[in-house]
């Protein structure tokens, strides 16, 4: 159970989308819910079991199915009420109403799941992974979600573990310390310590190295388009994400700020970034704020494509780690579907965005350049936990090296398993917990 306060209160919301529909759900939790509502309804509530009952308070009368959860086995850990009324928002805004008249309070975005954690329910990790699956657009999101929300991915808890570990032989370590020569550490105990640190660092850098892969399938992968005025870069992210998102002229200059549209693709979500040509020779106010915020795009984005319709060089290639240049405008190609290998000429793709010639091979292009390999972390709280973890994990072998100082390693420990603890919630600020559960929607 984490050790934040909890609210007593008793909570409602509703939990499925606000307009018309066959059936709402109206969810209420906290102790002594059960007790309320049943002085609302015509039947008794049935713990666990979906039942007709009627919800009846002054003129206002609702038929309705209603169902009881009591804690420790509900959704919230608490006791826990769900409605369902029909889904006419006249309907269920009168039934919220009537549960605040009789004491209840509206429930705060994310109240509930923040319930679930707080007493033990769910870990940190495990409502990020909701929040996602919630959020998802694609298939693979859908997927990614589901195990880290099932727990498939186990390799931090095994760092937790061994870093609990760590910290008993530390402390027997310290513990008998008064007993060896000055400047002597039990041999045994500190292997054991560095093995067990050794293991944690080994699982620590897979996930720091997988976190790209991670937040590109949780969040997408960022695709800048660059190039001279006039390229084609609008009509390519109309191409790609099939769409009339960018405005496309024949006047140099058109876009000024930066656009963006999405595709999905082999079930991975792009996003492209429309941007202001890149013109060395202007004196125009707007467009060199449009050109900065093109090269902050550029270098923010997971890749960038640079769109060229001849063999203008104005961009240092080597400034980008992902980088596929095309050449626009080729419009007597003849389309290549997936195989860019057969439409590029010195690593240039011949494309046609006009025509959507050769689209589908940028497409294949950019999924190939994804990163592969990605694990349980997939946003940046996730990632600053995993580093300050490891980082003081490296402190902490260094000092262990040296056969002194047992309290300096011990300290760093308990800041590496603190780092590994705030990860899953356990010493978590009320800041970071708020930050997480602003996510969700009122209801869930």
């Amino acid at each position: 159970m984490n050790g934040l306060h909890k609210d007593s209160d008793i909570i409602t919301a509703i939990a499925s989308p606000y307009g018309k529909s066959a059936v709402a759900v109206i969810r209420v939790s906290g102790n002594g819910c059960a007790r309320l509502l049943n002085a609302l309804l015509d039947r008794p509530l049935q713990v666990g079991r979906l039942g007709l009952n009627t919800f009846r308070f002054g003129d206002f009368t609702e038929n309705l199915m209603a169902v009881e959860y009591r804690a420790p086995k509900s959704y919230t850990g608490e006791d826990l009420v769900e409605l369902f009324p029909h889904g006419n928002p006249l309907i269920c805004d009168t039934i919220i109403k009537i549960l605040l008249e009789n004491g209840v309070r509206l429930a705060e975005r994310g109240e509930f799941t923040k319930r679930a954690f707080l007493n033990g329910k769910l870990d940190l990790m495990q409502c990020e992974a909701l929040a996602d699956i919630i959020d998802a657009q694609t298939a693979e999101q859908l997927v990614y979600g589901n195990k880290r929300y099932s727990g498939e991915f186990k390799a931090l808890l095994q760092v937790q573990q061994l870093l609990k570990d760590c910290l008993s032989s530390m402390e027997a370590v310290l513990h008998y310390g008064d007993e060896m020569e000055q400047n002597e550490i039990d041999g045994a105990e500190m292997s054991s310590i560095l093995a067990a640190i050794d293991g944690a660092t080994e699982i620590l850098e897979k996930e720091v190295n997988g976190f790209a892969g991670g937040k590109v399938i949780n969040d997408g992968f960022k695709v800048a388009l660059i190039g001279a005025p006039n390229v084609g870069k609008s009509t390519l992210l109309n191409a790609l994400t099939d769409s009339e998102r960018a405005i496309v002229t024949p006047i140099a200059g058109t876009t000024r700020d930066t656009i963006d549209g999405n595709y999905v693709y082999s079930g991975r979500k792009f996003t492209v970034i429309d941007t202001a040509g890149l013109n060395d020779n202007t004196d125009d106010y707007v467009e060199k704020i449009g050109i900065e915020r093109a090269m902050d795009a550029a270098h923010d984005a997971d890749a960038v494509v640079y769109v060229t319709v001849g063999d203008e060089k104005i961009i240092d290639k080597a400034a980008f780690s992902r980088l596929v240049t095309v050449k626009n405008k080729c419009d007597d190609q003849i389309d290549a579907l997936i195989d860019y290998q057969k439409v590029s000429k010195d690593g240039v793709i011949h494309i046609s965005a006009r025509n959507k010639i050769n689209i589908t091979a940028l497409k294949q292009k950019l999924y190939d350049m994804c990163p592969k390999d990605f694990g349980s972390v997939c946003n940046h709280r996730q990632y600053d936990c995993v580093t300050r973890c490891l980082d003081s994990l490296t402190a902490a072998k260094a000092e262990a090296k040296k056969a002194e100082g047992p309290e300096i390693v011990a300290a760093l420990l308990y800041e590496a398993y603190s780092a590994i603890s705030e990860l899953y919630g356990e010493k978590a600020d009320e800041s970071i917990i708020s930050a997480v559960f602003d996510r969700f929607c009122v209801g869930k």
